[in-house]
C-alpha cells in the first residue's frame, strides 16, 4: 500500500472553513511537508495547479504555487521521494510539458511522475482566453488522448509529426528524452474519465467514500484489461486525527461550522457549468442544496463541501489506523493521497501515532517504499 501527499500549493489547502486561518502558499511549507513525508516513508508527494480560486472570506486557492517550478525546487532538497506535478492541457502545450518533464527526470534522477487534468472548470481559462469552447466539456478526454499521444512519442522519440484536430507538429523536437520511463495518473472519475484512465494506463486518484472507491478500482483493473493496460487506483482523503474520539470529532465539526460559503458557492457555480456528468465536478455541483446551510450538510465522512468533498477519516488515531487498514484489503485499491488541515504537525503526528498501527504498511524497510517506480505500468 503507497501513501502519497496532496500539497497544500494552492491557498488553504483543501478545506474552504474560515476555522483553518487563511495562508498562501508558500516554498517553505511545501518543503518542510515533503521533507517530513520521506522521512516517514511516504511514496510521493502531488502538487496541484490551479489558475483562478474561488475567493470567499478566506480567498480560497486565490493563491498558487507553479507545480513544475515547485517540483524542480523539491527534487533538489530530496532524496528519494517520488514527485508528481499536475500538467493543465488546457494552459500548456503538450510539447512544452514533454521537455518539462524530461528536465525534471534528470534533475530528479527519475523520481518524477505526471498529474493529467483535462479541466472542466471554465472561469479558470476563460480569464486567459483559453477555454476551447463550451463542446469542450464533452471533447475533452478526445483532447487528452491526444496530448498524451504527442507526450509519449516525444518522450521515446525525440521527435513528431503530427496533425490531429488538436495539435499541429511539424518535425517538433524534444531533446534530450527522458532516462526513465514517466508514470501518469489523473483523477478521472465520470465513464469517460474512468476510460481515459483505462485506454493510458498509469493510476487514478479517487476523492470518493470508500463503497465508491472499491466499485472505481474494481472497475478500472477490468477495464485496463480490455484495453491491455495496467490501471491502478488511489483512493484521496482529508485526516483528522487526535488523541481521542471527541477530540477529533470536535476538531471536524468547527471546521464544518466554519465553512466558508461565499467560496462554496463560487466552486458549485463553476462545476454546475460542466455538462459531464459523474466525474469530480459532479461531486461539487450540490444541486439539492437551497438554502446555505445545506452547503454544510454534507456527512463528513462521506463527503461535506467544506473538505471540497474529499472523505474524511476522522477519529482517534487507533480509529484512523484502523479505517486505513480496512480500505487497505481491497487488493484493487494500490495506494491513498492524503491531507491535513494542520499539514506539519498532522503529517508528523501520522507518523510517529499513526503509522506504527497500519497492518498494510508493515513491511515498509525505511528505504525502498519510496521509488515512484513502483507505479510505472507497461504500456
Amino acid at each position: 500500500m503507497k501513501f502519497g501527499v496532496f500539497l497544500p500549493n494552492g491557498s488553504n489547502g483543501y478545506i474552504m472553513s474560515k476555522a483553518i486561518p487563511p495562508y498562501m502558499p508558500t516554498w517553505e511549507l511545501n518543503r518542510d511537508i515533503t521533507l517530513e513525508a520521506e522521512r516517514f516513508g511516504f511514496d510521493f508527494v502531488l502538487s496541484m495547479m490551479k489558475f483562478r480560486g474561488f475567493g470567499g472570506e478566506t480567498g480560497y486557492w486565490d493563491g498558487c504555487l507553479e507545480s513544475f517550478s515547485l517540483t524542480s525546487a523539491l527534487a533538489t532538497v530530496t532524496q528519494r521521494i517520488g514527485l508528481i506535478p499536475t500538467a493543465s492541457l488546457l494552459a500548456l502545450h503538450p510539447a512544452y510539458v514533454a521537455r518539462t518533464m524530461a528536465t525534471l527526470d534528470d534533475i530528479s534522477g527519475g523520481r518524477v511522475g505526471l498529474n493529467i487534468v483535462t479541466g472542466w472548470n471554465k472561469p479558470e481559462y476563460a480569464q486567459m482566453g483559453l477555454w476551447r469552447g463550451d463542446e469542450y466539456y464533452e471533447q475533452r478526454y478526445a483532447y487528452a488522448l491526444d496530448y498524451v499521444h504527442v507526450l509519449r512519442t516525444l518522450w521515446r522519440d525525440g521527435t513528431m509529426t503530427h496533425h490531429s484536430p488538436y495539435f499541429d507538429l511539424d518535425d517538433c523536437q524534444c531533446f534530450p528524452t527522458p532516462t526513465h520511463e514517466i508514470p501518469l495518473v489523473s483523477a478521472g472519475q465520470s465513464s469517460a474519465g474512468q476510460d481515459f484512465v483505462s485506454q493510458v494506463g498509469g493510476h487514478s486518484f479517487a476523492m470518493v467514500a470508500p463503497e465508491r472507491l472499491h466499485a472505481i478500482a474494481s472497475g478500472l483493473k477490468h477495464a485496463g484489461t480490455k484495453y491491455g493496460t495496467r490501471v491502478g487506483t488511489y483512493g484521496l482523503f482529508q485526516i483528522v486525527a487526535a488523541e481521542t474520539e471527541d477530540q477529533a470529532w470536535q476538531t471536524a465539526s468547527d471546521i464544518v461550522a466554519g465553512g466558508d460559503i461565499e467560496a462554496i458557492k463560487s466552486l458549485v457555480y463553476s462545476a454546475s457549468l460542466d455538462t459531464v456528468k459523474g466525474g469530480t465536478s459532479g461531486q461539487f455541483r450540490n444541486e439539492d442544496a437551497g438554502a446555505d446551510a445545506d452547503l454544510l450538510a454534507g456527512d463528513i465522512e462521506a463527503g461535506n463541501m467544506v473538505f471540497m468533498n474529499v472523505p474524511v477519516l476522522v477519529g482517534s488515531y487507533e480509529t484512523v489506523a484502523r479505517k486505513i487498514d480496512n480500505i487497505a484489503e481491497d487488493h484493487n485499491i494500490e495506494g491513498m493521497l492524503f491531507c491535513w488541515p494542520d499539514w506539519v504537525a498532522g503529517i508528523q503526528t501520522f507518523g510517529e501515532r499513526v503509522l506504527p498501527l497500519l497492518s498494510c504498511r508493515k513491511n515498509w524497510d525505511g528505504e525502498t517504499m519510496g521509488d515512484l517506480r513502483a507505479l510505472r505500468t507497461d504500456f
